[in-house]
């Protein structure tokens, strides 16, 4: 298999009769892994790898099928079983049903039919761990680019995610880094496959293991059942590795392992099980400075960094500034299930001009405040926080945004005659509010 092709459906084939179990694997081969069985206990060892459909057959040496099934259930393993029965042994069949099979055939069976069965199986696993991907990562925010520097950093992610290679997201903490990852995915030829992330910095190492890798029932103390990690849930599509300079060095090896030997194991496991994930890995860390000091692998870092992808600031894309406000004033309305509100040219103005140094997490953070405290359908310049924009004295930026604010809250005050109740009104602000902006500003 060429890595970055989508992986092989596993099955796994449980009967007695090795010319069965052979003949079944060299029918399938071409389409699907196929693993073999030939009793209980080998077949419960088998399927901790994981395979998406299991055909079990209910006659086994030391112990029968339904021992296997509740041996399946009490492990926590979810594959999509399908039963195979001889001739009269229906009641069987429907205890295997009550047990956790999904369906059954009975022997001897037509080919066409075994195949159907395997196919609609196969379909309802997937299915399964579409829902399983959705409930572990939630969507990521949509797309947007309007910057000329941004789509050029946006057409190379185009370019890298044409190819299987692992690509590494650097730049400032809230530039977007997750969000172009998703759209390296989409670009990609695994973009039908599942998009995963795991934030690296967000858990201790012993618990980022067992996210990342899954563990065994019975691992530690409260590891009562099988749990698939991100990793797992990632085949045959994108596992984004998010602040990657944060893991330590013994947690670094691990990871080594996944992307040279594409395998892994999960914790309290023995078996090695293949990592088909393509990865990306982001940081708003300096990695070329922490390998110099000693504190990240140089042989991960070469392995990462493959294809390296700078994302600019905010702060240099202001027509980002722009599309994006408008993206998130109409997002947070409809959340808020209020009206959208209009962003006043002025008010768009001021917001190209910042700086940012949050990236696009602080515009964001702006634009709810403003729609959560403004009482009209139009955002101005006076609805976001002078104390937002505030830069050291002296700055020029400083200057031109206090002579704005001063400028728009004097013509209001003129065109109102100097009632501030009124003039408050025109510009979509609480009385006592226009009269904090007045004293504070000197007007």
């Amino acid at each position: 298999m060429l890595r970055g092709d989508p992986v092989k459906p596993r099955m796994l084939v449980v009967d007695d009769d090795r010319s069965i179990r052979e003949a079944l694997a060299e029918r399938f081969k071409a389409r699907w892994h196929v693993l073999q069985a030939g009793s209980g206990a080998e077949a419960l060892e088998a399927a901790r790898a994981g395979p998406d459909v299991i055909l079990l057959d209910l006659q086994l040496p030391h112990g029968d099928g339904i021992t296997v099934l509740r041996g399946l259930r009490s492990e926590g393993i979810e594959a999509t079983v399908i039963v195979i029965t001889a001739y009269g042994t229906i009641e069987k069949a429907v205890e295997a049903m009550r047990e956790g099979a999904w369906d059954f055939i009975q022997k001897p069976f037509e080919p066409a039919l075994l195949e159907e069965t395997i196919r609609r199986g196969l379909e309802r696993s997937s299915l399964r761990r579409e829902n399983l991907v959705l409930r572990e990562s939630a969507r990521g925010p949509k797309f947007v680019v309007a910057d000329p520097r941004m789509e050029a950093t946006a057409e190379t992610a185009r370019r890298a995610a044409a190819s299987a290679s692992t690509v590494l997201l650097l730049g400032e903490s809230g530039t977007g880094k997750e969000v172009l990852a998703r759209q390296v995915h989409a670009w990609s030829p695994r973009a039908s496959g599942p998009f995963v992330g795991v934030n690296c910095a967000a858990l201790a190492e012993t618990l980022l293991e067992s996210e990342l890798f899954g563990h065994e029932k019975g691992a530690f103390t409260g590891a009562h059942a099988r749990k698939p990690g991100k990793v797992e849930l990632a085949q045959g599509g994108t596992l984004l590795l998010d602040e990657i300079g944060d893991v330590s060095l013994a947690f670094q090896a691990k990871l080594l392992r996944v992307l040279e030997e594409r395998s892994y194991e999960r914790v309290g496991g023995t078996r090695s099980l293949e990592a088909d994930v393509r990865v990306v890995a982001a940081t708003n860390k300096d990695l070329k400075k922490k390998v110099q000091e000693g504190t990240f692998r140089e042989d991960l870092f070469y392995r990462l960094n493959v294809i390296a992808i700078t994302v600019p600031p905010l702060r240099e894309r202001p027509q980002d500034v722009r599309a994006l406000a408008e993206h998130f004033v109409r997002e947070i309305a409809r959340e808020a299930k209020r009206p959208v509100p209009e962003l006043a040219p002025e008010a768009l103005e001021l917001l190209a001009g910042h700086d940012w140094p949050g990236n696009i997490r602080e515009l964001k953070n702006a634009i709810e405040r403003a729609i959560v405290l403004c009482p009209g359908d139009q955002l101005g310049a006076a609805d976001f926080p002078i104390t937002l924009f505030e830069k050291p004295a002296g700055s020029d930026f400083h200057a031109r945004v206090e002579e704005f604010r001063k400028k728009i809250i004097r013509e209001a005050l003129e065109q109102s005659g100097g009632n501030q109740t009124k003039a408050a009104e025109k510009l979509g602000l609480q009385r006592t509010y226009l009269a904090r902006l007045v004293k504070q500003l000197g007007i």
